[in-house]
C-alpha cells in the first residue's frame, strides 16, 4: 500500500509504502467492519504450512479487501502523511517568506537608489534597468516558489498491490470441507457452474408451470430470467405483473447469505411486484431441488438487506428468505 504526493514541480512520486496483511472472516452476513481487519504484515510467519495444499490457485475477488484498505488504513496514512507535508511546507513558507522578504527589500532599495542618482547622472540608466529586472525576476521566483509549497502539500492514495494470500483453516473441522466451502465463494468456475445449475432448476421449474422462460442475464439488465405466463387465448392480453415474471436467480450453499447488486436490488425496486428472486440452495448436490420463491424482495426483505456500500452488493441472511417465503401464502403466481 503506498501514498503519493507531488513534488514543487507538480511531479507524482511515491512519499510512503508499507506492506499490510488483512484478514478476511469468512462467517456469512458479515459487514466490512466486521469481516475485515488490519492485522501486522510479520503474522504470516507464524502461520504452519497446511500439508496437502491445493494443486491450483483460483483467481480472487480482491475488490472488497481492497476497498477496505482504501478506506480504512490508506485513507488515516494519507492524511498523517499531508498533516506532516503541511507542517514541512509551512516551515519553509516562513523561512522562503523571509528571505525573499529580505532580498526583496534591499532589491527596492537598490532601485530607489539607482532612480535617485539617474537623474544626476543619466549613465546609471542601465544599471538601474538592470536593478529592476533583478527585482522582478526576484518577485517571480518567490512566486513560483511559494506555488511549489502549495503542492507539497498534497498527497494522494497510491495503488494497492496484492502480493500474496494464505487460506487459514481451523483444525477443529475437517480441511477438505472447508476448503470446498470457500472455493465455492471465491472460485469463479465453482460459481459459475452453482449459478448456471440453479438458473436450469428455474428453467425447468417454470417451464413445468407451463410458462414461457429465456435467460436475459447476459443483457445485464439486472435480472437473470424472463418467463411469460399464458396469454388470453381470445384477446392475447397478458397481465404486464402477474403474466410476466423478472427472476434473478441465486444458488446458494444451505444457510449462506444471498447476495444482490446494487443493480440487481435498484431493479427489483423500479419492477416492484413483476421482479421475483428465486433462490436455489445447493443446487450441484440437492437431487431434487425446489426454488424458494421471494415476489419483490425490494418490498419484502427491506428489513434484512444490509448494504455493503464498499463493495456494491447487498446481502441478504438465508434465515429472512426462508422466513418471508414461509409467509407468502396462496399460489405464488
Amino acid at each position: 500500500m503506498s501514498i503519493r504526493g507531488q513534488t514543487s514541480k507538480g511531479k507524482l512520486v511515491p512519499i510512503s509504502a508499507e506492506l499490510v496483511a488483512v484478514r478476511e472472516e469468512s462467517g456469512a452476513g458479515l459487514q466490512p467492519e466486521d469481516r475485515f481487519s488490519v492485522l501486522p504484515a510479520d503474522v504470516l510467519i507464524d502461520l504452519p504450512a497446511y500439508p496437502s495444499p491445493p494443486e491450483t490457485v483460483w483467481p480472487l475477488d480482491l475488490g472488497p479487501a481492497t476497498d477496505f484498505l482504501k478506506t480504512t488504513l490508506q485513507m488515516e496514512r494519507r492524511a498523517a502523511s499531508q498533516e506532516e507535508r503541511r507542517h514541512y511546507a509551512q516551515v519553509c513558507r516562513d523561512y522562503l517568506e523571509k528571505s525573499f522578504n529580505a532580498r526583496i527589500r534591499a532589491a527596492q532599495d537598490r532601485v530607489f537608489a539607482l532612480r535617485a542618482r539617474e537623474a544626476e547622472s543619466p549613465e546609471v540608466g542601465l544599471a538601474r534597468q538592470r536593478s529592476e529586472q533583478d527585482l522582478a525576476d526576484l518577485q517571480r521566483t518567490r512566486q513560483d516558489r511559494l506555488a511549489g509549497l502549495d503542492r507539497l502539500t498534497i498527497a494522494r492514495h497510491g495503488p494497492v498491490r496484492h502480493i500474496a494470500t494464505a487460506l487459514v483453516l481451523p483444525s477443529t473441522a475437517s480441511s477438505a470441507e472447508q476448503i470446498n466451502a470457500i472455493l465455492e465463494d471465491i472460485d469463479p468456475e465453482i460459481r459459475r457452474r452453482i449459478e448456471l445449475a440453479a438458473e436450469d432448476v428455474v428453467l425447468a421449474f417454470e417451464s413445468a408451470r407451463g410458462w414461457e422462460c429465456e435467460k436475459v442475464g447476459h443483457l445485464k439488465i439486472g435480472f437473470d430470467i424472463r418467463s411469460l405466463g399464458p396469454a388470453n387465448s381470445q384477446t392475447g392480453y397478458r397481465d404486464p405483473v402477474h403474466g410476466v415474471r423478472r427472476i434473478e436467480v441465486k444458488g446458494r450453499r444451505k444457510g449462506q447469505p444471498i447476495r444482490l447488486t446494487t443493480n440487481e436490488w435498484y431493479k427489483a425496486q423500479q419492477l416492484g411486484d413483476s421482479f421475483w428472486l428465486y433462490v436455489v440452495w445447493d443446487p450441484l448436490h440437492n437431487p431434487d431441488p425446489m426454488p424458494v420463491m421471494i415476489q419483490n424482495p425490494a418490498k419484502h426483505l427491506e428489513h434484512a438487506a444490509k448494504p455493503v456500500v464498499s463493495a456494491r452488493y447487498y446481502d441478504i441472511s438465508a434465515d429472512a428468505i426462508e422466513s418471508v417465503a414461509a409467509r407468502a401464502t396462496g399460489d405464488p403466481t
